[in-house]
């Protein structure tokens, strides 16, 4: 599917993204589609560094409610939810519902945001700053966008990826296909579409995803609860509580 505003492929069944470790081991964001909805699935641990260079941990949402069917999950810098939430405040004032009106003025709205934002960064921690300096977080920030067409009757359900790339400078749309892992999991994918093509129910899928965020937070450190879980399905997008999914 082409995406018309960028002329971008923007949904196939290729291999997502290479996402380098040393950018996603704070997170985990889990998104995939069946013919029933969408599954999504996040980690909530953010990091910063305090002024000693010290790693410190704290909650951080970042799965949020779009409209009545959509929804978007950030991963990697802590800056991705606040350029959510901005984005989030921008589609309530323009009305926009429909999966594939809300895509379009993401990848201008997103560039501009994060370009902003570096430009901030960078008059913070001049690049030839003189004294030594505390450790800064990593900079790339990717973005997966899921929803409701209500005018694709073939296949509904999308997800979309946007995200900084290795560059780190630039926000680009990239091709996924139906199971969307950040960072990527090839045993977790794979289980993922053997439950999908095995006709799984969505909450067996998220059941799935609660069980391999916890196996990501007792082996990673800056990986931990709450869990926060979400569907899209025909009649909305749905927010469920960790203690509802099995597993």
């Amino acid at each position: 599917m082409q995406n018309a505003e960028c002329g971008i492929k923007t949904r196939n069944h290729q291999s997502a993204i290479y996402t380098p470790k040393s950018a996603f081991d704070m997170t985990q964001v889990i998104a995939c589609f069946t013919r029933e909805g969408i599954a999504l699935a996040t980690d909530s641990r953010a990091t910063w560094f305090d002024q000693t260079g010290e790693m410190r941990h704290f909650n951080l949402k970042k799965l949020l409610r779009l409209g009545s069917h959509s929804a978007m999950i950030s991963a990697g810098a802590g800056i991705g939810v606040e350029m959510g939430l901005a984005f989030q405040q921008f589609l309530q004032r323009q009305g926009e519902e429909d999966i594939d009106q809300i895509v379009r003025p993401a990848l201008p709205f997103f560039t501009e945001q994060y370009g902003k934002w570096l430009r901030r960064r960078e008059i913070k921690h001049p690049p030839f700053q003189t004294e030594p300096e505390a450790p800064l977080p990593f900079t790339g920030v990717y973005f997966i966008l899921a929803g409701y067409s209500f005018r694709d009757r073939t296949q509904p359900f999308h997800l979309h990826l946007l995200g900084s790339g290795e560059d780190g400078i630039s926000i680009k749309i990239y091709p996924t296909s139906h199971i969307i892992l950040i960072p990527r999991s090839l045993s977790m994918e794979r289980r993922l579409e053997a439950q999908c093509e095995g006709g799984s129910s969505l909450n067996q899928l998220l059941s799935l995803c609660k069980s391999f965020l916890r196996k990501r937070s007792a082996e990673e450190e800056e990986i931990g609860p709450p869990f926060h879980f979400a569907t899209i399905t025909p009649v909305g997008f749905k927010e469920i509580m960790d203690k509802e999914v099995e597993g």
